[in-house]
């Protein structure tokens, strides 16, 4: 059920949005690396593929936004929701600006 399409502003420079990306998809991976079987990355490192048993979600970053789609359904509502709302939360706090003290 649960399918991703999530895309909001940055505000980062093509660069720094790219390392956000790495960031977040090591954060994805390490938390969820027991269902994560695969990840490709684009030769520019601005897109990346993670799979795995019954699911799939691509990641990228263009000069103003960040997207991110995929489908969780065959990991079924008992999985699929709570891994959509982490990854959700994660691309977003990964990108976040972070205010100055």
């Amino acid at each position: 059920m649960p399918l991703i399409n999530l895309s909001f502003k940055h505000g980062r420079t093509p660069e720094e949005a790219r390392r956000n990306l790495q960031t977040a998809v090591d954060e994805v991976h390490g938390r969820f690396q027991a269902l994560v079987r695969h990840v490709q990355w684009s030769a520019d490192r601005s897109r990346v593929r993670l799979e795995g048993t019954g699911f799939w979600v691509e990641l990228w970053v263009d000069a103003q936004e960040v997207h991110a789609e995929g489908d969780i359904a065959l990991l079924g509502e008992l999985l699929g929701g709570p891994i959509a709302t982490s990854l959700k939360q994660i691309v977003q706090q990964t990108f976040e600006k972070k205010l100055l003290p």
